[in-house]
């Protein structure tokens, strides 16, 4: 099944397959190209963004997760 999409950078329309690219997949693609894809699944996704609250009501990090005080003296 293909889907026909707006590419956002040109406003062109472009066809999105169901192929699930890998990321060295996609690094290996031109960048027009690679920004098209990218652009297409963002556009798809974000109607579930906006709609399911479940898909963002998480904590990106919990208490323990970022540096606070720390008692080495050395830089990092």
């Amino acid at each position: 099944m293909q889907t026909v999409l707006e590419n956002v950078l040109d406003n062109e329309p472009i066809m999105q397959s169901e192929r699930i690219w890998t990321a060295s997949e996609l690094r290996k693609l031109p960048a027009a190209e690679r920004d098209a894809i990218l652009s297409a699944a963002a556009a798809l996704a974000e109607a579930d963004y906006r709609n399911d609250p479940e898909l963002t009501a998480f904590e990106t990090f919990g208490e323990g997760d970022l540096y606070g005080f720390s008692s080495s003296t050395t830089t990092r």
